[in-house]
Formats: C-alpha cells, structure tokens, sequence
C-alpha cells in the first residue's frame, strides 16, 4: 500500500503537469481574446519574442512561450515578417504564425470611380479614414514619374489629374497619401501597357496625355459606354475644324461640382479649362478616364456628327448642324413637357 500511495501521487502530478500543459501550451486562445478584430504592427527587426510580448500584450496570445515555441518547432521563427496584420481574437498560436509567415498583411479596400479627378479622390480618401484630402491634392500637383505625365503647361493644377487609373485597390495600412497616389499612377502605367495603349496612340500621332485628356471628357459625358466613341468622334471632329469643343464637364471640372444644368453665365468663367472660350483641348484632363473611354478616343466612331445633346435618361442626339441641333434641344424639351 506504502508503495501504491507514490506512485498514485506521481500520477497524479503526470495528469496535473499534462493538464496545464494542455491548458497553456498547446497555443488554444479561445478562452483569451474570442471574436475582437485587432490591427497589429509588427515592426521591422521585431524578433519572435517581442512579438510574443506584443500578442500577449494585446489579448491575442494566452502564453508567451507557447507562441514562440511554435514558430520555432515549425523553424519559423526568423521567418516571421514585418507589415500591419489583422487577428481576430480567439486564433491559434498557428494560426498566427502563419498570417505573419505568409505576409499577409493587413489591406482596406477602396475604390477610385471612373471619371473621378484628384480633388474628389482625396475627398474620399478622406471621408473613408484613409488620409487628409489637403495632402493627396498636394503630392498630385507636381508628381510625374512616367515622360507621358510631363507638361511645361502652367495652366495645369494637377500634373497627376488623369493618370489615377480608376479601380478598387487594397491598400495596406499605414499608407500615406504619396503612397497611395503612387500605386494608383503605377496601376494607370501597368494597364495602358498592358492594353497597348501606347503603341496605338503612337499610331494615331496622339500623346498619351492628349489621349487621356480627351478620352476624361468622353468619360464624363456618356451616361452610357456604347456612346463613348461617337461622342469621342464628334469632339474629334471640332478639334479638326478648330471648334470650341464646349463641354460641360470642363465647366463642372472648374465649378468643383456637378450641376445637372450649366448655365450661359458659368460658360463664360475666366478660365484656360473653359472648353467654351477655347478652342483645342484643355490644359490637362479633368478627371481619370477608364480603359474604355481611352479605346473610343484611339477608335472613334467615323461620322461628319458635330452636335449632341443630353435626354432625360442619359443618352444623346446627335446632330451634324447647329440647326438641327437646336430642333433636337426643342424636341427634348416638348417630349419632357408632355410627360
């Protein structure tokens, strides 16, 4: 019986020292942080016990040592990368090591929309928490890392105004707005290449930042895209014959605001973009057109159309003299009237 009482007790102490072995160690953090989303910074230089300390410090890891000796049986300790992560709370020890192994780091969405220009893409930047309007507007005035992208124009506000390519990105966190405004710009570079873009420009002796001028304004007037090449073609057609090109989106570019109807007052704003006082087109583009507006000012649509006007739904008719084009406003205007 003398002898059955130790190791009775031993096994006892077995069961105890598994038990918190299990409890502690086998990298379950359940019961430590469930369900809460948090950002954490893993910084360059970090080794894998300050990221121990910073887990446990934040409610994401229950022991320490747990952690570190995961990494380290899976040899990943030195492997552990720097960058923003998001952990949600309740992850294994595994689980963990292997976001930070992988690199996966932290990103938020955000969409530029096609037509947008440099201010209102900083206005959302800023009302979506992701920078200060003020200082994306700031870094696009003067930011030109493509030849394309040069002018000696002092008229243009922003010489990055057209060459944010309009998408939905995944930034990672801590960006600031330089950063952004660069990944935007590198994304307008990779697409047109990859679309050909260049080559087909060089082929109609066309610059890419004529091209992307005009195609802005294309943007911005078609409601519809099937529209985009015969507007592109009629603008192109008063370029030929030295017309005013007279588009409303210049004067809304300058107003700073969309407004359903232009005025005669606001097309007589003083202005180098005012596309109603100036022939050709305006200093720079008015916002960033997508790849389709680019492909129907490289491939407009082949007519002797000078005039259109808007419906009520978006669309347009198009006219080839300022006579028609007058019965085709009062036209619109009876129909609207009748309804």
């Amino acid at each position: 019986m003398r002898k059955i009482i130790p190791l009775i007790l031993a096994g006892s102490l077995l069961i105890l020292f598994i038990g918190y072995w299990v409890f502690n160690y086998t990298g379950n953090n359940k019961e430590f942080a469930a369900g809460q989303r948090y950002i954490v910074t893993i910084k360059p230089g970090m080794t894998t016990t300050d990221i121990a300390m910073l887990l446990h410090s934040q409610k994401l890891v229950k022991t320490p040592e747990a952690f570190r000796l995961e990494a380290k049986l899976r040899g990943l300790d030195r492997n552990l990368k720097a960058g923003m992560y998001e952990v949600v709370g309740g992850m294994s020890n595994s689980e963990i090591v292997e976001v930070l192994f992988k690199g996966q780091v932290y990103t938020i969405k955000f969409t530029v929309p096609e037509g947008f220009n440099v201010v209102k893409t900083g206005k959302k930047l800023e009302a979506e928490g992701l920078g200060n309007a003020e200082k994306f507007m700031e870094a696009a005035k003067n930011y030109t890392p493509y030849p394309y992208m040069e002018t000696d124009n002092t008229d243009v506000i922003y010489k990055a105004e057209g060459f944010i390519f309009p998408t939905t990105y995944f930034l990672e966190a801590g960006m600031n707005e330089k950063d952004v405004l660069t990944l935007m710009v590198q994304t307008f570079n990779t697409q047109i290449n990859k679309e050909n873009i260049p080559t087909e420009a060089a082929a109609k002796n066309m610059s890419i930042r004529d091209l992307v001028n005009l195609a802005a304004m294309v943007e911005l007037e078609a409601v519809f895209t099937e529209e985009q090449a015969r507007i592109a073609g009629v603008f192109l057609n008063r370029l030929k014959i030295y017309m005013p090109i007279q588009s409303d989106t210049t004067i809304q570019y300058l107003l700073g605001a969309q407004k359903e109807e232009v005025t005669f007052a606001d097309t007589r704003i003083a202005s180098p973009y005012n596309t109603y006082q100036h022939a050709g087109l305006p200093p720079g583009p008015i916002g960033s057109p997508s790849m389709a507006a680019m492909k129907a000012v490289l491939f407009p649509e082949n007519t002797d159309l000078l005039y259109f006007v808007a419906e009520k739904d978006g669309h347009h008719r198009f006219t080839k003299t300022y006579a028609e084009h007058l019965k085709a406003i009062d036209d619109i205007y009876k129909e609207e009237n009748k309804q």
